[in-house]
């Protein structure tokens, strides 16, 4: 019961495999589908959660084969984290940066759709900021998080 049924090296392997296919695919989906999760979105990350799950454990079922497993996923997180914190240039390959939306009350089309974001979107968001009126943003950048800022003109 508390001896391995999947060699240490195919757990490894397993779990690093996965951990980096699922890094990559959330790296490629736009920032506003990162930051807000619509019901569609929810469903995609749950069956994507039990997938890659299935894909790691694979016929694993021992208590000590999830719990490498579990380990080799968390340790790929933690070291990651540290190498985008020290290396910057990797920090700026795997994480996506801001989007200039509105500049000087003119709407960066391009931007928007880059960002597969509708000007009904972006509206609601100035909305949500008290903005009614496009021409008195300075600036709206959508954010790393998904989120909209917006600054106002004086």
């Amino acid at each position: 019961m508390l001896e391995l049924e999947t060699s240490l090296w195919e757990s490894v392997a397993r779990g690093t495999l996965v951990y980096l296919a699922i890094a990559l695919l959330i790296r490629i989906i736009p920032k506003r589908q990162a930051g807000s999760l619509s019901p569609n979105d929810l469903i995609a990350l749950v069956l994507m959660g039990n997938l890659a799950a299935t894909a790691i454990v694979g016929a694993s079922r021992s208590v000590p084969d999830i719990l490498l497993l579990l380990v080799v996923v968390m340790i790929w997180d933690y070291l990651f984290n540290l190498v985008e914190y020290y290396v910057p240039r990797v920090r700026r390959i795997a994480q996506d940066s801001p989007t200039l939306l509105i500049y000087n009350g003119v709407v960066l089309k391009k931007n928007l759709s880059k960002e597969k974001l509708t000007e009904e979107e972006l509206a609601a968001a100035l909305r949500e900021h008290g903005v009614a009126d496009v021409r008195r943003v300075k600036q709206a950048v959508l954010e790393v998080n998904g989120q909209i800022s917006v600054i106002e003109k004086e």
